[in-house]
């Protein structure tokens, strides 16, 4: 499109793709359709830069996201991509200590194994997600600049006085030769809440303006919220985490960056005292069935690290900062952060009791011993005479290297392995390897032989971390939609142009609701002896009946 200054006939000097003379308001851009009086009207006739700037690389990656299409793709597609991210659980909602691949794949059959593979388990906070909100917000910005500022320019340099041609394409038109009193008319219309503009004997009426930026508060509410969601994936505005706390145990709380340490007092679980979930025969129920949580909660205390953090491998000091219980639906806060009940786990072991028995006669020799499998003892005494070493232990058994060191995949407990060394006066020192159902002598002809009594489980809670500073500017951005979409939906712009020299001449153009705009005008002509006006989609329809 050659870009040239559009001269009018009224000797206006309009910009390169201007529809309508800003001076008169004639069509005076043939590469329009001038038939398409709503299209032209949109923008009262203003350039929209995307179809006037057609050149560099610039003006055509501007037209690719400015476009209507563009920006409706971009957000199909998002609303596709997260739909699909919603079709099985994200990662971080699967059973904790999970492999994420199994899990998938054992729960889901093949989809699972697409579903991970593919990345969708983090959707989220993968990449491309990332860079698709990306593009939407800047489809929205585009689209924005391109019609927001010509429609601003247009509506704030309004001129009073028209050309004929221009009410004569208006929808709401009336053209009589009559005469009537201007300063009446004026107060008719200030009484419907127009405001007024006057030029010599040429009158614009206009009212609801605000209803022309509905759309651009929604595009800013729209990309507030997606500047929230790409928030999300700084670490300092937002921590969606988990830790899990043995009793007893402190651990630093992810996501603070070791600033933050929590201990876990006690851990209390309670049922539901309750026989059978059974309407026939309670008796016959399956106990399990029957244990119907009543509460769980952690009793906890949040610490302060105050030592210097630069200080690789140094040992933290903690100050104490709240004790607290940390309840479904009531989380434990402090400094910005909230901790969440999540679930917990009772099945690790915790202690392990131990005694030891002459193999001749069976009996017992001296008191138990009981092995904390976390941090165990060196050595126990069984009797005055009776010590029990512990040589080795791997908490996760998984065999023997050839130096004869116990070997475990992992520092959790899940399968707990021994050696012991009974020393007795007088005597030499017998060895033994326990395993958590077996026991095997190391050193021949044992007398004594050390056998499993009890164990104790620990309970361990499950607590998700959530720090989440993006929530005002998300609540913003929603507020800020929501504002825009009622503005739009239900505010009219209203104008009404009249030419009170040689006659009467009326004109008036609306956003929506003609209806309601007809009967408003054919009120205020009424009470000025006026007839109604004409609508001409309303008299083709006649016509056409």
């Amino acid at each position: 499109m050659d870009e040239q200054m559009i001269k009018c006939q009224c000797g206006h000097i309009n910009p390169p793709g201007t529809q309508l003379c800003q001076n008169c308001g004639r069509l005076i851009n043939d590469d329009y359709d001038k038939k398409k009086t709503t299209d032209v009207m949109r923008y009262d006739g203003q350039a929209v830069r995307s179809k006037t700037k057609n050149r560099t690389l610039l003006d055509k990656i501007w037209i690719f996201f400015s476009s209507v299409k563009t920006g409706v793709t971009l957000l199909v597609l998002t609303v596709i991509a997260s739909a699909l991210g919603t079709m099985f659980p994200q990662e971080y909602f699967i059973p904790v200590g999970q492999d994420p691949a199994t899990f998938y794949q054992e729960k889901y059959g093949t989809l699972g194994y697409l579903y991970h593979q593919l990345g969708l388990d983090n959707l989220y906070t993968s990449w491309w997600y990332l860079i698709l909100l990306a593009l939407v917000a800047f489809s929205i910005i585009a689209a924005s600049i391109d019609r927001g500022v010509p429609l601003h320019k247009s509506l704030t340099h309004q001129t009073v006085r028209k050309h004929p041609t221009y009410f004569k394409r208006q929808r709401l038109t009336l053209d009589v030769n009559h005469e009537v009193d201007q300063e009446k008319l004026i107060q008719d219309l200030q009484r419907k809440k127009y405001k007024i503009k006057t030029d010599g004997s040429a009158i614009l009426a206009e009212k609801g303006r605000l209803s022309r930026y509905g759309p651009y508060i929604n595009h800013t509410g729209l990309i507030i919220l997606l500047a929230g969601a790409m928030l999300r994936f700084i670490p300092a505005l937002y921590v969606d985490e988990f830790v899990g706390v043995a009793e007893g145990e402190t651990k630093s709380i992810p996501g603070t960056e070791q600033t933050y340490y929590i201990k876990n007092n006690k851990f209390i679980f309670e049922q539901y005292d309750k026989e059978s979930i059974s309407n026939v025969n309670g008796k016959a129920a399956d106990a399990s069935m029957n244990k119907i949580a009543k509460n769980y909660e952690s009793q906890v205390t949040i610490y302060k690290n105050t030592s210097d953090k630069s200080v690789v491998g140094a040992e933290p000091t903690l100050s104490k900062v709240k004790d607290g219980s940390v309840k479904v639906n009531h989380p434990v806060t402090f400094d910005q952060f909230a901790l969440y009940q999540n679930s917990f786990d009772q099945s690790q072991l915790k202690t392990m009791i131990f005694k030891v028995i002459d193999k001749k006669t069976g009996q017992s020799i001296g008191k138990t011993f009981e092995v904390k499998l976390d941090n165990p003892d060196k050595s126990y005494q069984i009797s005055q005479s009776m010590t029990v070493h512990l040589k080795n232990y791997a908490p996760d058994f998984n065999g023997v290297a050839e130096n004869g060191t116990l070997l475990t995949q992992s520092p959790v407990p899940n399968n707990p392995a021994f050696v012991f060394g009974v020393e007795n006066k007088g005597k030499q020192a017998e060895y033994s390897l326990l395993k958590i159902r077996s026991s095997q002598d190391i050193t021949k002809n044992n007398q004594y032989a050390i056998k499993f009594v009890s164990a104790t489980n620990k309970t361990t809670t499950y607590l998700t971390v959530k720090k989440d500073l993006t929530l005002p500017v998300l609540f913003v951005g929603f507020s800020i939609f929501l504002i825009g979409l009622a503005i739009g939906s239900y505010i009219n712009h209203r104008r009404i142009w009249i030419e009170t020299q040689d006659g009467f001449r009326l004109a008036a153009h609306t956003n929506k609701n003609y209806f309601g705009l007809k009967n408003e005008i054919n009120d205020i002509l009424m009470a000025n002896h006026l007839p109604k006006v004409k609508d001409k989609y309303a008299d083709t329809e006649e016509e056409n009946e």
